[in-house]
């Protein structure tokens, strides 16, 4: 079992440039986590992460060109997922809003590090 430290940690990247509301921001995370979790499923990986307590953070990044080289730079061995609206309340569709993020606590940390938190 994975102990509280080194568990893995799931990361929700969220657009300041967009000005979202509480309630969407909140809406595309969960999108976000089901979407990492879905693709994890069934591996060692997720299993430890549960075992350690499901450890998420959720992080601030400025726009879309730094969302995309985040993405861009996500190692092997973690799981990532953009999350694109559907255009039915506040932003139009196809606007990718939040990226979610499950991997290695320490590749997690040092891939994050410069995020401030939401």
């Amino acid at each position: 079992m994975a102990s509280m430290h080194d568990a893995p940690t799931m990361a929700l990247v969220v657009r300041q440039d967009l000005s979202l509301t509480t309630g969407k921001i909140a809406a595309q995370c969960a999108h976000a986590a089901v979407d990492v979790v879905r693709a994890a499923r069934r591996t060692r990986l997720l299993e430890r992460w549960r075992a350690g307590g499901s450890r998420k953070v959720v992080l601030a990044v400025e726009d879309l060109e730094r969302m995309k080289e985040l993405h861009a730079s996500v190692p092997s061995g973690c799981y990532a997922s953009l999350v694109t609206d559907a255009g039915r309340t506040e932003i139009p569709a196809g606007t990718i809003t939040v990226l979610g993020l499950l991997g290695p606590r320490r590749a997690m940390d040092t891939l994050v590090r410069h995020l401030e938190t939401l």
